[in-house]
């Protein structure tokens, strides 16, 4: 179907008037439809805590949670930086809190602190317009909270917090809003915050809801073009849990009313991309943090409500750990987790260990096992630096074994540290001062560089050849040379990597890099990693090359961050007259014993 025709069969019941009933003017004997949570689902949560037991440890550490939050001071409209996102984004975290403790326990104390909390941010002059993940991301908090306490508000108290979805939510987008037209994470969270905020008031605002609809429906698809074709999210597995999360917000509040599912479940990528997120956590618990991301983890509501979905609970064995850890009530969304979490199946199938997608950021994975908690994981990416929140990694990758983590990427800088001082962050062209950034630039990831330049910024590095146990990363644009093609092969006990480049200036110098938190003691070609009593040695043959040892801990400017305790191992070395230059590196495990 054509964007156009699809965009016309959804679009057409709402122009035409026909909407649920529950949305319906004049509605008011109609029976209120939950927001996002149908009573089934809130009835079938303490059977299910019977029979798994870390679904059991997630509630009881939201509810410790919730009762530790009580002593918390109201929200205060206080700005970091241009940002009020950290106001909003607490409060989804305590309020859902607060209303998941009320509704499993009953105890009213938990509804009167999620109301004052709610009547605190009700009148806050704004939501912070300017900046609009803010507004969204308020606004979701609130809907949601408003739809679980329903029942114990006050009609006065219903009326005050309508009020303020519509003003400082809602009406501001009523014909749609600028953030809708962005094919990134704003996009997801700006119309499912908006959205959200209208089904909550339909009922006393139907026109305002109807004239919601159209921009929001047309604007979708804009978002949904980052899982294309399988599913490999360009920003990184952080901001997949983002953006993520929020359409599968709107997708259950579609459900719930049914308006259908705008084609979100359906789209190209979309479901897939469990799979890409699920394979980006290695065995340490550390994600493959390329783009603006962080190693940690988080419950991610989006991977829980699609395991359910596919029916893969295996999907989740990685969220099993960080809930044995107690670490799960740190995601704002974790009451959404809990209430989504899938049913254990005894005969569920390990998924498979290996992992590629195309995309914007083309990517491999590959791990020995999902079971052996020692297992051997590699991820390498191709893609490049002209993407929202990129960095110059093209042909970066990670690696784990035994349970740690030996080849690491940075991840991203705190936004306000650097536009505190003046850094124009998102500028993405090539001799902007993002690139200036440590952390962002090509020096600073597990890549290749030429006489110390940086990648060029809107070069593309493909993926090629990809296959179960190999991979080919096509730096040549990136490095603006004839030929350069970095090859990742995966022999389950070890890892090599092939470098070879061609067409290149004689005598220019090539810099191989690779940050590590492990001790290091060179050998001649050898690396000897050493970490935790686990050792692991690189060993490097091809063309001579100087290995060094680079302690990067410090901050290079004023403006960077410190990266404690990591150092990066360095490969030198010099382009042949021919014009070419190639290195092998094999990464192996040493087995003691």
């Amino acid at each position: 179907m054509q964007r156009r025709d699809l965009f016309s069969a959804l679009l057409l019941p709402f122009l035409s008037g026909v909407l649920p009933s529950a949305l319906a003017a004049g509605s008011a004997n109609a029976t209120r439809t939950p927001l996002l949570i149908s009573e089934r689902e809130w009835q079938d949560l303490a059977q299910r805590r019977e029979t798994d037991p870390e679904l059991d440890l997630l509630v009881r550490t939201i509810l410790e949670r919730a009762k530790k939050d009580l002593t918390l001071p109201l929200p205060e409209r206080k700005l970091i930086g241009k940002r009020l996102l950290s106001v909003s984004r607490e409060l989804i975290r305590r309020c859902l809190g607060w209303a998941f403790a009320w509704r499993l326990s009953g105890d009213i104390v938990y509804a009167e602190r999620a109301v004052a909390e709610l009547q605190a941010v009700a009148a806050f002059s704004d939501w912070n317009p300017a900046h609009y993940l803010d507004v969204a991301e308020m606004t979701t908090g609130v809907a949601i909270t408003y739809d679980w306490l329903y029942e114990v508000l006050t009609p006065e108290q219903r009326l005050q917090i309508q009020q303020a979805i519509i003003d400082k939510g809602i009406a501001q987008a009523r014909n749609g809003h600028a953030t809708y037209k962005r094919d990134n994470n704003w996009n997801q969270v700006c119309i499912t915050g908006m959205i959200l905020g209208a089904l909550v008031v339909a009922d006393s605002q139907p026109e305002l809801m109807r004239a919601m609809l159209a921009p929001a429906i047309a604007a979708i698809p804009a978002g949904l073009k980052a899982y294309q074709p399988d599913g490999v999210y360009p920003e990184g597995p952080s901001y997949w849990s983002y953006g993520t999360t929020y359409s599968v917000l709107l997708l259950a509040a579609l459900r719930q009313h049914r308006l259908g599912d705008w084609g979100i479940g359906s789209a190209p990528g979309f479901m897939r991309s469990a799979l890409f997120y699920a394979h980006s956590v290695g065995p340490s618990g550390k994600h493959f943090n390329f783009a603006d991301g962080g190693e940690g983890q988080e419950l991610a509501a989006a991977l829980v409500w699609m395991a359910r979905e596919l029916q893969q609970p295996v999907l989740l064995d990685a969220k099993r750990a960080l809930i044995r850890q107690k670490n799960g009530s740190n995601d704002r969304f974790a009451t959404l987790s809990a209430l989504w979490w899938p049913a254990q199946r005894d005969s569920a199938e390990a998924l498979e260990t290996q992992f590629a997608g195309q995309g914007a950021q083309p990517l491999s994975f590959w791990r020995s096992s999902w079971q052996d908690p020692d297992a051997l994981w590699f991820a390498i990416k191709g893609g490049g630096a002209a993407h929202s929140h990129a960095h110059m990694d093209a042909g970066s990758f990670c690696l784990d074994w035994a349970g740690l983590r030996w080849a690491k990427d940075l991840g991203m800088q705190d936004y306000q540290s650097l536009e505190s001082r003046g850094i124009d962050l998102w500028n993405n062209k090539q001799q902007s001062p993002r690139w200036k950034v440590f952390r962002l630039s090509a020096e600073a990831h597990n890549t290749l560089m030429l006489d110390g330049q940086p990648h060029h910024v809107n070069a593309m590095a493909g993926m090629t050849n990809s296959a179960k146990d190999r991979a080919q990363i096509d730096l040549s644009a990136v490095l603006g040379v004839a030929h350069a093609v970095r090859t990742a092969q995966f022999a389950g006990t070890s890892v090599r990597l092939d470098d070879q480049l061609s067409g290149c200036q004689p005598q220019q110098q090539v810099r191989w890099a690779m940050c590590t938190t492990a001790d290091i003691r060179i050998q001649g070609n050898i690396a000897l990693l050493t970490q935790q009593g686990k050792q692991l040695r690189l060993r490097f043959e091809g063309a001579p090359v100087s290995l060094q040892i680079q302690d990067i801990s410090a901050p290079r400017a004023d403006f960077d961050a410190p990266n404690p305790g990591t150092r990066q191992l360095l490969a030198f070395g010099k382009i042949a007259d021919d014009g070419s230059w190639q290195l092998r590196c094999t990464f192996e495990p040493v087995i003691s014993g």
